[in-house]
């Protein structure tokens, strides 16, 4: 048995629209209704360009079944988690992107891995670092 691949990143806050909405017009992935939820307001599934749900977001009041074991704690920022790692490609339309928000964000070329890096904070101070490796950008 083995770890194949990272399979989602939850995030619990108190405005779930703000946050798919940075999600779906700044980085351009697909924000659908969560499985269970009522509308896209009270849960949101971000999908990557394939299908995949890589992001939950949901209330930080809702109900999930690990909050026997660990109750939940609203909290701000990325807190034990350092950041969170997206592969991406055109780093210029990225750019520009976020840029026409007036959020600020690190941009940091690293050519000994072949790589362009952005660091930006999502609405809830989640830090995400965006990978473009040179030969995408």
């Amino acid at each position: 048995m083995a770890v194949r691949s990272l399979d989602h990143v939850n995030i619990r806050t108190a405005d779930v629209p703000t946050t798919a909405a940075f999600f779906r017009d700044i980085l351009g992935l697909e924000a659908r209704v969560a499985p269970g939820a009522d509308d896209i307001d009270k849960g949101c599934w971000i999908h990557d360009p394939s299908g995949h749900p890589i992001v939950h977001i949901g209330p930080s009041e809702g109900r999930y079944p690990s909050d026997d074991m660990l109750p939940f704690t609203p909290a701000r920022g990325s807190g034990a988690v350092h950041h969170v790692a997206l592969e991406c490609d055109d780093v210029d339309d990225m750019v520009q992107r976020i840029a026409s928000t007036g959020r600020t964000f690190t941009r940091k070329d690293y050519p000994p891995a072949n790589l362009t890096q952005i660091f930006v904070l999502e609405e809830n101070g989640v830090l995400l670092e965006l990978n473009f490796r040179m030969e995408s950008c």
